[in-house]
């Protein structure tokens, strides 16, 4: 009992956390769940950090199969398709999640915060190695994509705007959502219908890129080619930055900025509409 106490999922006591479950499936089950951002958060948050607790523990997942990212992606899509998360709970979620700006809300920050709490020293060695390496597969993976394309009869352009470009743009929040409003708004059609041809490259792209990485780093485990975690080497000067303590004021301060920026890239699409919003707080940041 006393170990079943000590587990914790996201910093939550097992015991307690599956109560919280054990009460948001009652909740659903008698169709009571508020579909607000209450209701629809806690769902999220719970079970989202429950698979990934799971997929995290699992001995082939967690190993060669991306761990927890993936399987909370396959599970949530099972619970979706098997019915049983109700379809106006799926349907309200969407709405969440794209009509109330909820993505926004999470791509602006993660955009803004993830680029500027780089740290600048890192980022320039970085890019001297990453930025060639990345450009050549970006080239290749566009024309092997387009030329298969063409030969299946899909055509070049067609394969290269629904496979290529939403491999590349990197995931589903920062990259198959944006992807799909810009499609969107160049093409004169719903953002919804792009997204649904986007989203089938983007995850089995994501799966596979997950899979191959896992498999990668076994082949490559304890060989001059294993950085054991470290990407880049550093210096004492580097090891030795302070690192900043968050509270409530400083991540309300970075809110702000981000949000700011996001502001800002709104008004800079109004004047030039083909470029979307998060391209200009991308460029901006």
């Amino acid at each position: 009992m006393q170990k079943i106490r000590a587990t914790q999922v996201s910093g939550v006591n097992l015991p307690l956390y599956l109560t919280m479950m054990v009460i948001l499936a009652l909740t659903i089950a008698l169709h009571k769940l508020p579909l607000n951002m209450l209701g629809l958060t806690l769902m999220l948050v719970l079970l989202g950090h429950f698979f990934y607790y799971i997929g995290n523990r699992l001995p082939i997942v967690k190993s060669y199969l991306g761990g927890g990212s993936v399987f909370t992606i396959f599970a949530a899509a099972a619970l979706a398709a098997l019915g049983w998360i109700p379809a106006d709970v799926v349907t309200a979620t969407k709405t969440f999640m794209n009509e109330n700006g909820l993505l926004d809300f999470y791509i602006a920050a993660l955009i803004v915060g993830s680029i500027l709490g780089m740290n600048r020293n890192l980022l320039l060695k970085a890019a001297v190695r990453f930025i060639p390496v990345s450009l050549a597969a970006m080239v290749l993976g566009f024309f092997a994509v387009g030329i298969v394309g063409w030969l299946l009869g899909v055509g070049f352009g067609h394969a290269v705007m629904f496979v290529s470009m939403p491999m590349m743009a990197g995931g589903i929040g920062a990259g198959a959502v944006p992807l799909s409003h810009i499609y969107a708004q160049g093409l004169g059609t719903n953002a919804g219908v792009m997204f649904s041809e986007l989203i089938p490259a983007v995850t089995l792209g994501n799966v596979m890129a997950v899979i191959g990485a896992a498999l990668i780093a076994k082949v490559g485990a304890n060989t001059k080619y294993d950085g054991h975690g470290v990407l880049i080497p550093i210096t004492a000067a580097e090891k030795s930055q302070p690192v900043t303590n968050l509270d409530a004021t400083r991540i309300g301060v970075g809110m702000m900025l981000a949000f700011s920026f996001f502001l800002v890239g709104t008004i800079l699409n109004d004047f030039v509409p083909k470029v979307h919003t998060y391209a200009f707080v991308i460029i901006l940041v």
